[in-house]
């Protein structure tokens, strides 16, 4: 949530904003295309590169052109209220320890297209390799653009361009055996498929029409879904929440199918959001279950 709005010559200002850590939200792997300067962040998003600060509880994003407000507040999901979903997590015992890892992320609201693409090259991949083969995809097939201070960018390249790029060309770039799934991932969007249609299927639907593309798996598209299509219900799961679920809720052991699938029911429908605090209490806690101890 936030207080309110304030445009004038190209700077977004928005002030009284409830759980806003820029750098948590920035740096935890949602999105590819985010640097560090020296007072915020500079990234690349739906065709605009812009900075973002943070100063005294304000957020500022320039530039900015005034019909873009929208945009921006969605982007950074500020209409939600993360202060009652954190009071939630304060309220359950096994959820409690993962709010001061995690306090001030927010779940960005991402172009699916450039979403599906990153998150399947994420496959087997650690944070750092995938920015890079996300900038060199960039630099390889998106067109260019220029801030006024004259930091040059590139935007992330259409459905057509990657889909007229040889397998050779996305392996030159880090892309590896994912290569063929982006290509032609890419070509099924550029044929005609809207990804704007899973916004408002069931989440189960939703994920059964992603596992059609090439290369994209239940955490794959449990991304997807979470990151840029508004189904805060989805929860992906991969090697850190998986050692969570163990140590938070079942002591230890694997949880099954139906016992997974209870307590996603008990989060509710902010489930996926919830997800993100868990995977950053298990990732900073560099969590490991008792079976996983005693092994090591």
């Amino acid at each position: 949530m936030f207080e309110k709005t304030h445009w004038e010559s190209g700077v977004l200002t928005i002030t009284g904003i409830e759980r806003l850590d820029l750098d948590r939200t920035l740096a935890c792997g949602q999105s590819f295309r985010w640097e560090k300067t020296e007072q915020g962040w500079f990234g690349v998003a739906f065709g605009r590169g812009v900075y973002a600060e943070t100063d005294e509880g304000a957020l500022r994003i320039f530039p900015c052109a005034k019909e873009d407000v929208p945009l921006w507040l969605n982007y950074f999901d500020l209409a939600r209220d993360y202060a009652a979903i954190e009071t939630q997590l304060c309220a359950d015992t096994r959820l409690s320890a993962c709010v001061p890892y995690a306090s001030g992320i927010r779940v960005l609201n991402q172009e699916p297209f450039e979403t599906l693409i990153t998150f399947i090259l994420s496959a087997n991949n650690n944070t750092g390799r995938i920015a890079g083969i996300v900038a060199r995809l960039c630099a390889c097939a998106g067109k260019l653009g220029t801030m006024k201070d004259g930091r040059e960018y590139r935007l992330f390249p259409t459905p057509e361009a990657i889909a007229n790029l040889g397998e050779a060309e996305l392996r030159d770039i880090g892309a590896g055996y994912r290569a063929p799934y982006v290509r032609e991932s890419a070509r099924m969007v550029a044929n005609g498929f809207d990804l704007e249609t899973l916004r408002a299927m069931p989440l189960p639907e939703a994920r059964r029409v992603l596992a059609a593309f090439p290369g994209v798996g239940p955490k794959v598209a449990d991304c997807v879904l979470l990151f840029s299509l508004g189904h805060t219900d989805a929860f992906p799961v991969d090697v850190w929440i998986g050692r969570a679920l163990k140590t938070l809720f079942f002591d230890g052991e694997t949880p099954g199918r139906r016992e997974t699938e209870r307590l996603l029911h008990e989060l509710g429908p902010m489930s996926g959001i919830i997800q993100q605090y868990i995977f950053h209490y298990a990732r900073e806690r560099k969590l490991a279950t008792k079976r996983e101890k005693k092994e090591g």
